[in-house]
């Protein structure tokens, strides 16, 4: 579009728990202690976006995920981010904000 150096949310509306991906995944689930300060749900704020730009969700969490699962393989060299390499990679942007 026209618009430039807007920032848009974008979510269906319909807030999945990590148990649900799991399930979608196939995988083991182990549970662990929430972490301080971590929600117990988050939803995505649309309006912003549809009201702007006329958006609307059209694929499923279900879909989504297993649309990722399919096309795994080209995120398989993509690098792990771990704490030093995010500490790295966003060192100056927190140097030009005097952190």
């Amino acid at each position: 579009t026209e618009r430039t150096g807007e920032c848009y949310n974008l979510g269906n509306r319909d807030p999945q728990s990590v148990n649900r991906l799991v399930e979608l995944l196939g995988g083991e689930v182990e549970y662990i202690p929430r972490r301080p300060g971590e929600p117990d749900v988050t939803w995505a704020e649309t309006h912003k976006i549809q009201s702007q730009l006329g958006w609307q969700p059209e694929v499923s969490f279900e879909k989504g995920v297993a649309t990722m699962v399919e096309n795994i393989e080209h995120w398989r060299d993509a690098p792990v981010w771990d704490s030093g390499s995010i500490n790295e990679a966003t060192k100056t942007w927190f140097e030009a904000f005097g952190r």
